[in-house]
């Protein structure tokens, strides 16, 4: 009898330890979103739209489009050009900064039918489709003005006829109709990461901030490349006309 008053064994399980107020508010408030949505969001749309974000589909469509424009247009070093860059500059900052946070993913909801483009794919932290989403609407919406200027450029007859046959040739109204129409997508693509479950708010949150600064670091970064190919350009026929007077004074 007396085993009887001795205490109880020990659980050798590990147990976890209590998760932080925010992030238990950020799984609560994520979990309400994903149920509130789930009657009324068809799950093909949801995944037509994770499908198209996706990198695998995102990057050779930019990449083609990159290579199918003429050289001296502006769209192509104002936008299919930072579209391609920003692509590898998110995979590779996104990635990183899930093999640093390793979050889970979401339990409440099935993640079977979800391919991973990396295998750190598998983290929640922070949503790769909302950075990139976002960072394509916000190059469109910086490259607004150099758009205009590309409709009325020789090289995109078909472009100028395509404004002035639905849009009266107002380019515009057109661009910033096209403009509205990328951030709707994006917005919509983000919150089908909630409604889906495969991410937190707080996931889609950070990674839409980061798709920000993504095109405002790659935008400034091509502007210094640009700004120095066109000193290059105009130090050669400089330092040739200064060597050229050297050798006249010599002689």
């Amino acid at each position: 009898m007396g085993h009887l008053n001795q205490p109880p064994p020990k659980s050798t399980a590990a147990t976890s330890p209590p998760q932080p107020f925010l992030l238990r508010l950020d799984a609560a408030v994520s979990l309400h979103v994903h149920n509130l949505t789930k009657p009324f969001a068809p799950r093909p749309l949801l995944r037509f739209l994770e499908l198209l974000a996706d990198f695998r589909f995102f990057f050779p469509v930019s990449v083609a489009l990159l290579l199918a424009c003429p050289y001296s247009s502006p769209l192509r070093r104002h936008l299919f050009l930072p579209l391609a860059l920003c692509s590898l500059l998110d995979l590779i900052f996104i990635a990183l900064l899930k093999l640093i946070v390793r979050r889970s993913r979401p339990t409440y909801s099935h993640h079977g039918d979800y391919n991973a483009v990396v295998p750190v794919d598998h983290f929640s932290f922070p949503s790769g489709h909302s950075s990139r989403v976002f960072f394509v609407a916000s190059i469109f919406s910086f490259s607004k003005l150099r758009m205009v200027d590309a409709i009325a450029d020789l090289h995109h007859p078909r472009l100028f006829m395509i404004i002035d046959h639905w849009f009266g040739g107002e380019e515009v109204f057109a661009i910033n109709a096209v403009v509205t129409a990328v951030w709707a997508w994006a917005s919509a693509t983000a919150l089908s990461r909630i409604a889906l479950g495969r991410h937190y708010v707080l996931d889609v949150f950070f990674g839409a901030c980061f798709g920000v600064l993504e095109a405002l670091f790659t935008l400034r970064f091509l502007e210094i490349q640009t700004g120095m190919e066109s000193i290059r350009k105009i130090e050669g026929p400089t330092r040739y006309m200064e060597a050229l007077q050297a050798c006249l004074v010599c002689e």
